[in-house]
């Protein structure tokens, strides 16, 4: 082989290796920037930080706090810095994955983000949204609680990693589930037993449901999660790895002495890190969180109150089975059985409760009913996330009891949705009937039902513990589990037998964790830009108060009469109602830089507003001055949630 050939072919083998090598670094790009997956934390980090490393001048991450096992909590802010500061700027917080096992917020929070700094330069919306406001972008609140997703069994854990005494054993995190059939998921058990209270629906064989003996119909069947007894106390299940549902451990309508509610409000290191950074960023005007709660696809009705939460029964009757494990103060009267004490997974029926004694403390109940008021700003938001996102019905829900997005509006005092950020389109759609309050409803809210939470102690963990043998019916299990059909998903595993070591026969299966809270991911992408372009729109809602007309009037002799009108352009007003019953919302200050000696009739020198409505309201201001022609005075507006606007007046 002469030189010139082997020349040619080392030439060609070295643009083989190159072209490979571009091949390998562009696939790796391409990989990097994956919006159609779940991401674990480790993936989630290097995304948000190659984000922020490619657009650093409109963009920065930063840790608000660390987990128990040392997970960054981040968040991103997006803002052009130039011009206003950013403190002074409307703001919008978006938070996602305060549930465990609820990672689709995550993924589209992440799309949000993309969205917005892929298209700064080149889309209008975006650019001025990100020029004038910011925002402040937390994807993962409970990254230890997430990662379960990506664990080799899936348990749908919805609480954090702080150790919890589910039991009132003395042990902690000694009972937790355990894979039998060896499929990688906890489902349910369920065993023939004649003193159960469940049947087989006979509509849907793949259902369970409490058997009515009014109806004739006979039960027969107990059902447990997925597991043995290891600790020997009669309950299976009761006292798993981890503690406190975060969802549950804010400071609105905080469900005390709970299961997973924490040991008191703000206990954990994730809720704590996250309120000590909201209250230093006061300019936080709109909340939007993504939650197994809903007030976007249903906002509040015309009495003020949300749409009932919709647990899937089946996960309500297995929390059934370890009701009562953690109670104390219980009196026996039942004969010692099998399992001694108490029956395997639920107490005895005649176990009495101590009672306390003496003069009771009147019960007061957390506000929860919004504000009729500023329910045509939730209306409105409402109706462009249907028209944005096509999503019109709820999937499964949960009590919102100790939710973030409650303290948001009941407290902090600004628009706060919660949305889970996708739909089923088989459910039935709540009315304004299932709104209304019972009878004897007191104001704060509407009767509860069990919480959709997993009910694996640790694995996931109620907010309010059903009553055994009393789970209610949401009748959404027949709708989820044909709309899994319909779409070919596989998030139910029949029913198989097994044979337990402590019950015998049993049979295993159920609904899949993390696909009764998130939807396929095939569905991310769409879902991701859908959302992105409803926060785009939600920025454009804000109160935004400017100086719209000044007037002075030279009366001679050194006296000017000067004449302000301050307008709200914007949609929202600078202050809800709540905003303004909470107290959580600075007045705006309309401020004449002039000496207060100088003024001698009209208005102070300094004024404040509680609220303006928007859409063009005006406040009107008027001051007679002592003065000097050519004198320039500075007027200034400062409104905590809608900017500020400043003039100069020239006495002429």
């Amino acid at each position: 082989m002469n030189k010139i050939v082997r020349s040619v072919i080392k030439s060609k083998q070295v643009m083989i290796t190159i072209t490979i090598i571009g091949m390998l670094i562009h696939a790796s790009a391409v990989m990097s920037q994956d919006f159609s997956t779940y991401h674990n934390y480790d993936a989630m980090t290097r995304e948000l930080k190659r984000l922020v490393s490619e657009n650093k001048d409109i963009a920065k991450i930063e840790s608000i706090g660390k987990t128990l096992e040392g997970r960054d909590l981040w968040v991103l802010t997006i803002a052009n810095p130039e011009g206003v500061p950013m403190a002074e700027r409307p703001a919008m917080f978006i938070g996602a994955n305060f549930e465990g096992d609820h990672l689709i917020g995550s993924e589209i929070s992440l799309s949000i983000i993309n969205h917005l700094l892929k298209n700064y330069a080149t889309d209008d919306a975006v650019k001025k949204s990100i020029n004038d406001h910011v925002y402040y972008i937390i994807p993962r609140m409970n990254p230890d609680a997430a990662e379960g997703m990506f664990e080799s069994i899936k348990t749908g854990r919805k609480s954090n990693m702080n150790e919890y005494d589910g039991d009132n054993d003395g042990r902690m995190d000694e009972d937790g589930p355990d894979d039998l059939n060896k499929d990688g998921y906890i489902t349910m058990m369920r065993v023939k037993d004649k003193n159960g209270l469940y049947m087989i629906d006979k509509d849907e064989p793949r259902l369970m449901k409490k058997a009515d003996p009014a109806k004739g119909e006979s039960s027969g069947y107990a059902i447990y999660w997925e597991g043995i007894d290891n600790d020997k106390d009669g309950f299976i299940n009761e006292d798993a790895k981890g503690g406190t549902d975060i969802n549950r451990n804010f400071m609105h309508d905080y469900p005390y002495f709970k299961d997973g509610a924490g040991k008191h409000m703000v206990s954990e290191n994730e809720t704590r890190a996250l309120m000590e950074w909201i209250i230093k960023h006061r300019n936080i005007a709109i909340m939007l969180n993504f939650g197994e709660s809903d007030n976007l696809i249903v906002p509040p009705g015309s009495r003020g109150t949300l749409s009932s939460d919709k647990g899937i029964d089946q996960i309500n009757i297995a929390n059934e089975s370890y009701a009562g494990a953690g109670k104390v103060g219980m009196v026996n009267t039942e004969v010692a059985g099998r399992f001694g004490m108490f029956r395997m997974g639920r107490g005895s029926q005649d176990q009495q409760t101590a009672q306390p004694t003496g003069r009771q403390r009147p019960v007061i109940s957390a506000e929860t009913t919004f504000n009729l008021a500023d329910l045509e700003y939730f209306k409105k938001a409402g109706d462009i996330y249907k028209e944005l996102t096509g999503i019109k019905t709820q999937p499964p829900l949960r009590d919102p009891k100790g939710a973030f997005f409650q303290y948001g509006y009941f407290q902090y005092g600004v628009l706060s949705f919660s949305t889970p950020g996708w739909g089923i389109d088989a459910a039935e759609e709540p009315t304004e009937e299932r709104r209304r309050p019972a009878a004897g409803e007191e104001r704060g809210g509407a009767p509860q039902t069990a919480t959709s939470a997993r009910g694996v102690r640790g694995a996931g963990s109620n907010s309010a513990m059903p009553t055994p043998g009393n789970s209610q019916v949401s009748g959404i299990d027949k709708n989820y589990l044909n709309w899994l059909d319909k779409n070919n998903i596989t998030g139910f595993i029949d029913w198989q037998k097994y044979t337990h070591p402590e019950l015998g026969e049993v049979e295993i299966g159920g609904f899949t964790p993390y696909e009764i809270n998130n939807p396929p991911a095939s569905k991310i992408v769409e879902l991701g830009e859908a959302h992105a372009k409803f926060a785009v729109r939600l920025s454009g809602l804000y109160a935004k108060v400017k100086i719209a007309k000044t007037e002075v009037i030279n009366h001679g002799g050194g006296l000017f009469r000067i004449k302000v009108e301050v307008e709200n352009e914007g949609f929202l007003p600078t202050a809800l109602n709540q905003g303004v019953t909470s107290r959580a919302v600075n007045p705006t200050m309309v401020q004449l830089g002039v000496k207060p000696e100088t003024i001698i009739s009209g208005n102070a020198k300094t004024n404040f507003f509680q609220a303006l409505a928007g859409s063009g309201m005006r406040q009107k201001y008027e001051w007679l001055i002592k003065g000097k022609s050519g004198d320039k005075i500075e007027l200034i507006v400062v409104a905590q949630k809608a900017g500020t606007d400043k003039v100069n007046i020239t006495l002429k």
